[in-house]
């Protein structure tokens, strides 16, 4: 937990969970039957990114040895650090050479002078709203949607999270609401207009009934 910042238990409160399930009644069933616990990280957004990157398209096994590999070369994570080594320097700890650009363009993006050293401490961030910090954090190349809504859900505990492109999301979603086919994006925003301002709710919930339907065919 970093120091300065209030810690953040569950944000899955009990009356959250009982006014989503008033709001969309059809899940109560399902929301009722799922373990919705989820305690933010409270990760400063730079090391946040970078460690996204990193982990993208790539087994978890394979990405945090290379995460690990690339702690060890450049220390203490900080923008000054991460670009005193060479793209070439970072792509000896596994990275592609597109992931090791992508970095780059982070630690420059918070570095002093970087359009985003203002917003490089967690506490610069609760005044924003969610569509703000996705807008800024989007100009960083190599910086997605999916990146900035992990990090909004994960490490700020934002309930207004909806992660329509997921593919994990949009499983679920299909699970959840028995359709016969996987939900497009757009179709996911569509069936989401009934979850706000409780968006990383349901989100949420795709994910977890299908973790629990893996658990129940394991056990098989």
């Amino acid at each position: 937990m970093h120091r300065g910042v209030y810690a953040m238990a569950n944000i899955f409160r009990k009356r959250t969970l009982n006014r989503f399930a008033q709001q969309v009644p059809e899940l109560e069933t399902a929301l009722r039957n799922t373990k919705m616990s989820l305690e933010p990280t409270l990760q400063p957004p730079f090391e946040m990114l970078i460690r996204s990157i990193i982990f993208q398209q790539l087994a978890y096994k394979a990405a945090k040895t290379i995460h690990d590999r690339f702690l060890a070369l450049v220390g203490k994570l900080t923008p000054t650090r991460v670009l005193a080594k060479t793209q070439e320097e970072l792509r000896s700890v596994g990275l592609s050479r597109q992931k090791a650009s992508y970095i780059h363009n982070v630690a420059e993006a918070f570095s002093r002078g970087g359009f985003l050293w203002k917003y490089r401490k967690i506490e610069s961030l609760p005044s924003l709203s969610t569509k703000e910090i996705t807008e800024l954090f989007i100009q960083i190349k190599g910086v997605g949607e999916w990146t900035v809504q992990m990090y909004l859900i994960f490490s700020l505990g934002r309930l207004d999270v909806l992660s329509s492109g997921d593919l994990g999301v949009r499983k679920g979603v299909m699970k959840l609401y028995g359709l016969e086919e996987m939900p497009t994006p757009k179709e996911v925003e569509k069936i989401a207009e009934a979850w706000h301002p409780h968006e990383t709710v349901g989100t949420f919930l795709a994910w977890r009934v299908l973790d629990e339907e893996s658990i129940a065919e394991a056990d098989l």
